[in-house]
């Protein structure tokens, strides 16, 4: 036990049973003292005999016990029974006054707490692989660790809710998470969750509390100055703070990630439905037209946070649209563009709602967003309606709900968290497939066909590979052998290696050279980085292919190479007599 535990428990301990432990001392103190002064039966002489303290105490202590072996070392007077009576009546009392004592030791929160950190601060020092340290597990933090341990990562969480972190022992992850109830705010339980160890390789913080996550930001980057951090903000003001801490950070705001959504839906919908499919989206197929919008106004019910950037969006778009809002200091700035008063089906009608195309309930009151949203599909049936899910324990209540699009937030915080660490180089394939609609649309559709070809199905798998000696061992023998290695090698089927596995390249990363869709013929070198596509069932014979040196000789070369040490050398008395 460390130092600072060992201390703490032993002061909640001490101050707990002091007054038991003082009374119990002066119960046999005096027991003792009366066992020793009252006269015992007399000798031969006729000399009454007198205990010692001795035989005094060892009565005391197996009477205490229920034993009972008798009257030691000689019968006792009348005058020792009586006074051992006495005593036998006040120990019991006492006992069981420490008893009591002692169970609600046991169950004080205080004592609980140091134990429960000790035994935390024991298994983050014997995790022996790589860990994220998350930071808040709420809706968003319980979607993320879903996606990282099925990606396989690690995670150590923080959270102050107790029944949260007691929930963790109730989930079906593949690997264990640890978890500790504290306040991530204080820099100590941070060292606990070992933020200084070279195993923690990034912090996530997802506090809904803006200050929280600017606090812990802070803390985390003086505690570990290298460290990666994701932190999640929905202030402009606070992102900037954050960004300002300086090191490899980066901040996830839902909102703004959700009109960069909404905008693509509207203006490059082939893209968000490549968008849908890559993040894993339920039902989501690259054949599907996820957004038929024509053009026509649109009606936002909700100007906060989240409305205010969808409404900034859409504007600079040139897209017409109305917000119903109650608050009158919220709308100060876009008063001709906007209906003061609660989303009823009055102000609904006078937004212009039965001839909208669009209509948007974003408040932060799922009750509210969803009554809204019923509202306005029985005044406008053919509206393309989108509405914003708050808690996650409401997501039976949305499915339900007749809806064209959901925004959740944590689960937005929590794919874009999840692609950050897993598919970093997402981001630059994005970046270009926009690139290339703006420029030639058509080339767009080539990338979702091959796609769709390729790999197709449901839900494909996202991850990027890097050549070393931990992810492409087999890969990189080959090249310190002198051995060239193509990209299109290594993904090859091992069963017919004139045919691919369904998988595609989406981005190859050299240095600061990036390739988007990259060819098969590229040669690979040590360090490169390749985010690849891969239908699920196909992902275990690719890890075969990088991993297994045998597998991917025979894929290079065609030849299926001796793997005993007989056969091997037999193949080199080959070699040798050919060379003569």
């Amino acid at each position: 036990m460390s130092d600072s535990s060992l201390g703490r428990v032993s002061f909640i301990v001490l101050r707990h049973m002091r007054t038991p432990i003082i009374v119990l001392i002066c119960v046999y103190a005096i027991s003792m003292l009366g066992m020793v002064l009252v006269p015992g039966l007399p000798d031969a002489n006729g000399q009454p005999t007198y205990m010692s303290f001795f035989h005094a105490y060892y009565f005391l202590a197996y009477t205490a016990t229920t034993t009972g072996f008798g009257e030691l070392p000689v019968e006792f007077s009348n005058a020792q029974r009586m006074w051992a009576v006495v005593c036998l009546y006040i120990s019991v009392v006492t006992w069981l006054y420490a008893v009591g004592k002692i169970i609600s030791l046991l169950k004080n929160p205080h004592l609980q707490s140091a134990f429960a950190e000790e035994s935390f601060i024991r298994a983050v020092g014997n995790k022996s692989n790589d860990y994220y340290l998350v930071c808040g597990f709420g809706d968003t933090g319980s979607l993320l660790l879903r996606g990282l341990t099925d990606a396989g990562l690690s995670a150590v969480v923080i959270d102050s809710d107790n029944e949260r972190i007691k929930a963790l022992d109730l989930r079906d992850y593949p690997t264990k998470v640890l978890g500790l109830c504290a306040d991530a705010t204080v820099p100590r339980f941070l060292l606990d969750a070992g933020i200084e160890r070279a195993r923690c390789v990034g912090i996530l913080i997802l506090s809904s509390s803006e200050e929280v996550n600017l606090k812990v930001a802070v803390s985390a980057r003086l505690l570990r100055p290298d460290i990666k951090i994701i932190c999640r903000s929905t202030s402009s003001d606070n992102e900037s703070e954050i960004l300002a801490i300086g090191g490899d950070i980066h901040v996830v705001d839902p909102f703004r990630v959700f009109a960069s959504y909404l905008s693509m839906m509207i203006y490059n919908p082939t893209i968000q439905t490549l968008n849908e499919w890559l993040s894993g989206a339920l039902d989501s197929t690259l054949d599907r037209n996820i957004c038929p919008l024509r053009a026509g106004k649109w009606i936002l019910c909700g100007y906060g946070k989240m409305g205010s950037i969808v409404y900034q969006k859409l504007t600079e778009k040139g897209v017409d649209v109305t917000v119903v809002e109650e608050l009158v200091e919220k709308i100060a700035g876009i008063t001709d563009h906007a209906i003061l008063g609660r989303a009823n089906l009055e102000n609904l009608k006078e937004a212009g709602v039965e001839d909208c195309v669009g209509f948007i309930a974003g408040t932060n009151n799922d009750t509210f967003n969803l009554n809204m949203l019923h509202q306005a599909n029985r005044l406008n049936p053919s509206v393309f309606s989108i509405v914003r899910q708050n808690q996650h324990a409401n997501e039976i209540l949305f499915k339900k709900a007749d809806v064209d699009f959901i925004l959740q937030p944590s689960l937005v915080i929590a794919r874009m968290v999840l692609f950050m660490i897993t598919a970093p180089l997402l981001r630059l394939f994005f970046k270009y497939l926009r690139l290339v609609y703006d420029n030639d649309p058509a080339k767009l559709a080539d990338v979702t066909n091959r796609l769709s070809s390729n790999v197709g199905g449901g839900q494909p798998t996202i991850k990027t590979y890097v050549i070393n000696s931990k992810t492409m061992p087999a890969v990189l023998q080959s090249l310190a052998e002198k051995v060239e290695v193509g990209l299109g090698d290594i993904y090859k089927d091992p069963s017919n290696r004139g045919d691919f596995l369904k998988m595609v390249p989406l981005v190859h990363k050299r240095d600061d050279e990036i390739k988007v869709m990259p060819s098969n013929e590229l040669s690979l070198n040590e360090g490169d980085e390749i985010l690849f596509c891969i239908r699920p069932d196909q992902k275990i014979l690719f890890d075969a292919n990088i991993n297994n040196a045998h597998t991917l000789r025979y894929l290079l070369t065609g030849i299926e190479p001796a793997r005993s040490s007989f056969f091997r050398w037999i193949e080199r008395d080959k070699l040798e007599n050919l060379s003569r």
